[in-house]
């Protein structure tokens, strides 16, 4: 098989990293020579361990702007790869950040053959991100997205065609859980009443402030309620979004505020249990690239409450799903309410759907993609040679 080099921008469990790690060890199963190349600030290692083969890009501390930190890693990732980089015949990158690194080693010589996933399209206020964004788009080779959603975005804003190669969920890993790690977290917080767990940290387009408010309406029929916000490593600046979350959980009575618990990032072998004591999973965001969370939800036989809109609606339904409006505080409070009372057939069916959702259906729709950048680029080379 030929070597891919598939690059992401963490060590920490965020959604295209997860999905790198997925990836490359369902491309390794399908016995292609895939090694996993993720940026390591801090030396602790990957998040989980991999079957596929994995090497760490040494990064040096943060500065403290996104843009600082994206020129920071470009270079660092073009530097490594200029001395250490072994020659794939494809290079794939999973974000923005990784792939202006990508593009900076080619300019620096290195022959790179540029696959670029786009997960979700940002909004960037920063005209540098913008154009970050923008060039790793438009200079790839070729470029991917996780969802129809996703695949409209970047065909609407950059005019590029983007196949849609979807996202995936290990249902073993969510379905058997180590029920002393329940117990562990039940009892390090606390979870008598019902448990809402949101995902992916506090953001704007996470709905993180209307989530909030949404929860405290909820603790008004259930005021033993409590709200679980796992995740949130990024290399984004959210702190307006924090800002104001801050600002409505400071206006909660006192025992709503302690009701709060922001989990952080957690040990991989936490996750599962994590959604186990969730008596709902909630993922209201205003824009997602795929929305991984939810499938993960529903693999652990919990009830979800999502945006009605894509790329939600792409493969969730009301069978399986509660779907709301995102704009509207009082429809999420609502929705949490009903999600609360699922019925074990409606949570069968989430099982099912993702069921459906498989790591290797995810790289049998990367090795058709692989396969035709390959043989495009044999065809370009035998047509300089004739």
């Amino acid at each position: 098989m030929p070597s891919l080099g598939l690059f992401t921008y963490s060590t920490l469990p965020r959604g295209s990293v997860v999905h790198a790690a997925h990836l490359a060890d369902a491309l390794h199963d399908a016995g292609w020579d895939v090694t996993l190349y993720a940026l390591d600030k801090d030396g602790r290692g990957f998040f989980r361990p991999l079957r596929a083969r994995l090497r760490l890009i040494p990064a040096t501390a943060a500065p403290p702007s996104t843009a600082e930190l994206v020129r920071l890693r470009t270079e660092e990732l073009a530097g490594y790869l200029t001395t250490h980089g072994g020659a794939h015949a494809l290079y794939h990158a999973e974000d923005c950040l990784t792939a202006s690194g990508l593009l900076a080693a080619r300019r620096r010589g290195v022959s790179v053959t540029l696959v670029r996933t786009v997960h979700h399209v940002e909004r960037f206020a920063d005209p540098f991100l913008a154009r970050c964004q923008e060039r790793s788009i438009h200079e790839a080779d070729v470029c991917l997205t996780v969802s129809e959603a996703a695949r409209q975005d970047v065909a609407r804003q950059f005019g590029v065609t983007a196949p849609v190669v979807g996202n995936g969920v290990d249902v073993e890993r969510f379905r058997c859980v180590d029920t002393a790690r329940i117990a562990a977290w039940r009892a390090r917080l606390g979870a008598s009443g019902p448990v809402v767990l949101a995902v992916g940290g506090v953001e704007e387009r996470k709905n993180s402030v209307r989530l909030l408010g949404a929860w405290a309406r909820l603790r008004q029929g259930h005021p033993d309620a409590q709200l679980w916000i796992l995740g949130g490593a990024t290399v984004l600046d959210h702190g307006a979004t924090r800002a104001r979350f801050e600002a409505v959980r400071a206006a909660l009575p006192a025992e709503a505020r302690v009701a709060v618990h922001e989990l952080g990032v957690v040990a991989e072998a936490d996750v599962p249990a994590l959604y186990h004591l969730a008596d709902v999973v909630a993922l209201p965001s205003l824009h997602e690239g795929f929305g991984l969370a939810a499938l993960e939800a529903l693999a652990a036989g919990r009830p979800v409450v999502v945006s009605n809109r894509p790329p939600f609606t792409e493969f969730l339904t009301p069978a399986c799903a509660t779907l709301v409006d995102p704009q509207s505080e009082t429809a999420i409070a609502d929705g949490l309410s009903a999600a609360l009372n699922a019925t074990p057939a409606r949570r069968d069916r989430g099982r099912r759907t993702a069921l459906a959702h498989s790591w290797a259906r995810v790289a049998a729709h990367h090795v058709s993609a692989y396969e035709r950048i390959l043989s495009h680029a044999t065809d370009a080379l035998l047509g300089s040679l004739a």
